[in-house]
């Protein structure tokens, strides 16, 4: 009998346990589960309270992947150097059938883009395209390549999109969203 009144309790109180206090709307309270560069579990929630820029790009594109990280390079660079350590970059592959965790550190790499502040993740299928309907990115593959929205967004610190930058707009709007989320956080 005692080992079943502990068990209601548990289960009565497990979701005031394991729940975490996100504002509503906040996409780090999201659950899909993936895996880094390093091979390690990752969860979009382990980024709270850092201010995120996030693209959906895979290792074997050669259409619009390159110009988002060349973007990606150019807005960390328009960042005052006081807010860039700051801000944390998040790549989502679109294509975890062939990007591994071997070669998506080799691509950081290859983009100078290994440091603590990059990581580069791959999930399941369901899970991708779980996170990219989060993120309101489109995508469709065929024989050759992954046809996808080119997308760069900014998460506030707590997980809530304050800036989308959609094709080719200006990069000042997401350094002005980022300066502004960060001058929020303090």
């Amino acid at each position: 009998m005692r080992l079943c009144n502990y068990f209601l309790i548990v289960l009565f109180f497990s979701p005031f346990i394991v729940a975490e206090d996100f504002v509503e709307g906040s996409l780090f309270s999201s659950t899909l589960q993936f895996s880094d560069q390093n091979g390690e579990p990752f969860l979009l929630s382990q980024q709270r309270g850092h201010v995120q820029v996030v693209a959906f790009v895979y290792t074997g594109c050669r259409s619009v992947c390159p110009i988002i990280i060349a973007d990606l390079m150019r807005l960390d660079a328009m960042l005052p150097a006081a807010l860039r350590a700051s801000v944390h970059y998040l790549l989502v592959s679109l294509d975890a059938k062939n990007d591994s965790a071997a070669s998506m550190k080799q691509f950081l790499q290859e983009h100078n883009m290994a440091s603590s502040r990059w990581r580069f993740v791959r999930g399941s299928g369901d899970a991708t395209r779980e996170m990219a309907m989060l993120f309101d990115v489109r995508y469709r593959e065929d024989a050759q390549e992954i046809a996808h929205s080119n997308l760069i967004t900014v998460l506030d610190t707590q997980g809530l999109i304050s800036y989308q930058r959609k094709g080719s707009e200006s990069l000042a709007a997401a350094v002005a969203a980022i300066s502004a989320d960060l001058a929020n956080q303090q």
